[in-house]
């Protein structure tokens, strides 16, 4: 027998995070702006970058343990670590491991990771489909195994069935369930971060944004025609995360670490990067006309995972 977790209204970014990006004189309020839609709204960090449900899955009885529970333990880990870094004070090296994996974390729970993780695992299972009903004899012989292992017919002709696949007018839906599951490999993520160089970029009078997918990388010298993907390892990428309305991180395999002061049009461009990883919303502490046409100009610019 199994259960359902109680269901309710899941932050899929901390709400200490985004307390870091209030607009100080309109507190407690950020600034929402969203995606092809023009509209300006103010809210709170209890009411933004949150969905009903987000986390909610099925488990045996008697696992106590749930993602709101562990996210919950994290980050009353990490949030005294986000104010030593605000305050220039050096990390220990299990502070810094514990950061790393926050980082990790924040990267594959937002909506736009588990969208990409959905939809590349339906194209390959897509693929497999239509490369086992190409093999005529193959494919009857599975059809019969399966039923025989159901103890019950499909109940549409094999013939039939083939063709439909083969034609690929379909789409195959993945379970949620399956991209929740995938934060196990956090982990395995988090060392990577580890082990890059950290610069931390201050703001100067223009200040940095965030967003509902706030962790960016990008490999200025990537092809876009190349084969190739780009990847945490690739030597040249440049990972970006806002810390906070005065900071953001900067990690690479290349750039020295320590804090630098940007300027204004450098905090804009690295804004940029920002606006652009966005699935739909990004969050500010300042309500302009300017950054709104930015927002709007890169309204389906989000990363995605492609199958190759």
């Amino acid at each position: 027998m199994k259960t359902i977790i109680k269901k309710k209204r899941h932050h899929y970014i901390p709400r200490f995070y985004l307390d870091g990006f209030v607009d100080p004189g309109n507190e407690p309020y950020i600034w929402v702006y969203e995606k092809g839609k023009p509209n300006i709204i103010k809210a709170t960090a209890e009411n933004v970058a949150v969905r009903k449900h987000y986390y909610s899955f099925i488990r045996a009885p008697g696992d106590e343990n749930s993602f709101e529970d562990i996210f919950a333990k994290i980050e009353s880990e990490v949030a005294p670590i986000f104010k030593k870094i605000i305050n220039h004070e050096k990390l220990k090296n299990e502070e810094r491991s514990s950061f790393a994996y926050f980082l990790a974390l924040i990267m594959m729970r937002v909506p736009k990771y588990r969208e990409n993780i959905e939809r590349v695992t339906g194209e390959i299972i897509k693929s497999i489909s239509m490369l086992k009903a190409s093999d005529i004899e193959g494919f009857k012989s599975m059809i019969k195994k399966f039923e025989k292992d159901k103890g019950s017919r499909i109940g549409v002709p094999t013939e039939e069935l083939q063709e439909f696949i083969l034609s690929g007018e379909f789409d195959i839906v993945v379970n949620p369930q399956f991209s929740l599951g995938m934060l196990g490999l956090a982990k395995h993520f988090a060392p990577i971060f580890h082990a890059m160089n950290w610069a931390f970029l201050e703001a100067s009078d223009y200040k940095f944004v965030t967003s509902d997918n706030p962790l960016f990388y990008y490999d200025p010298t990537y092809y876009p025609t190349s084969v190739h993907g780009v990847g945490l390892l690739s030597k040249n990428i440049e990972v970006t995360f806002p810390i906070s309305k005065d900071l953001m991180l900067f990690a690479s395999w290349n750039r020295p670490e320590g804090y630098e002061k940007l300027n204004n049009k450098m905090v804009k461009d690295s804004n940029c990067r920002t606006i652009i990883s966005a699935l739909r919303f990004v969050f500010a502490p300042l309500n302009s006309k300017d950054l709104n046409r930015t927002v709007q100009k890169y309204k389906n610019s989000s990363p995605i995972i492609k199958m190759v």
